[in-house]
């Protein structure tokens, strides 16, 4: 199967942005966010043939042009560790066609082809380079499409990722008020940062390809209800779906781990929690940044 990239072109904002907003002061955490690009690819069938490739793709990006004026720090570039230049220099927008069928792909989806679908950081030109948005507008020759999107962690959690995408389909699809999703963006000064401690700033994520196995596990419905109930304990009466498989994946790792040994090893699960609901008074869902605390548990397979 063959991605072929057509264009590539900066997005900029449908308004400029105020003088008074060009400087954005990240918020604590942000400064400590491992330098890294979140990914995500979305599917859609061919639901609305009667529109064309090219009517899809100035769609799109008119409506991520309008949602980048009212989340104008991801539409600016990093001044440093502490700041982003809101100058409107805009996100990367790449069209790509894709030479097989949205169906034939879905029917086993392979890893290695997911990732032709997201877009390769920007080092040239100049206006692209430092994007903190990209996007990838995947064409299937049914009428399919797959958009990829990647958001720089600086400026982002999933929790922000995902209201960054609602924001997006609703300006996208005119549902309702495509205002409605409305980012607050002064997490800065409603958390000071003297009340919080953080560990030594995080560096880039480097993995090593030949040593990494990536597999695509599915669970449905039913057999994520029997997980929960054999999980269950006096302390956890009914755990969550991501609680109950997490548990299962981790019990699993811990025993590919015991096979090359005889004796019983302690394993670490670190699991990433959003801060927005536990904090006093809790903030709105849609505060932008990087929100995020972890808690580890350590345990023995014996203890899962």
């Amino acid at each position: 199967m063959a991605v072929e990239i057509i264009t590539r072109k900066a997005v900029k904002p449908s308004s400029p942005t105020p003088d008074h907003l060009r400087d954005f002061n990240l918020f604590l955490l942000d400064h400590h966010a491992p330098v890294a690009y979140e990914p995500l690819v979305l599917f859609y069938s061919s639901f609305q043939q009667k529109f064309t490739a090219a009517h899809r793709s100035e769609r799109l990006k008119r409506s991520l042009s309008e949602t980048l004026s009212r989340f104008y720090p991801f539409a600016g570039r990093i001044k440093d560790d502490a700041s982003i230049e809101c100058n409107d220099l805009g996100a990367v927008f790449v069209e790509a066609r894709v030479s097989c069928l949205l169906s034939e792909f879905l029917e086993k989806p392979d890893a290695e082809v997911i990732r032709k679908f997201i877009p390769a950081e920007i080092e040239s030109p100049e206006e692209l380079a430092g994007s903190l948005v990209l996007v990838q507008a995947n064409f299937f020759p049914c009428g399919g499409l797959a958009i990829g999107v990647r958001i720089s962690h600086k400026v982002a959690d999933p929790v922000t990722f995902c209201t960054f995408i609602k924001a997006w389909a609703a300006a996208a699809f005119r549902s309702g008020d495509s205002t409605a999703v409305l980012p607050l963006l002064d997490a800065s000064s409603v958390i000071p940062p003297q009340n919080i401690s953080v560990a030594e700033p995080a560096s880039a994520l480097e993995f090593i390809r030949e040593r990494c196995v990536t597999k695509r596990l599915v669970f449905d419905a039913s057999k994520i209800a029997a997980l929960q109930v054999k999980a269950a304990s006096e302390s956890v009466q009914w755990p969550t779906r991501v609680e109950a498989v997490t548990a299962l994946i981790w019990k699993s790792a811990m025993n590919a781990s015991r096979s090359n040994s005889e004796h019983l090893r302690y394993s670490i699960l670190s699991q990433p929690v959003n801060l927005r609901r536990r904090m006093v008074p809790p903030l709105p869902e849609h505060t932008i940044g990087n929100l995020v605390g972890y808690f580890a548990s350590c345990a023995t397979e014996c203890e899962v």
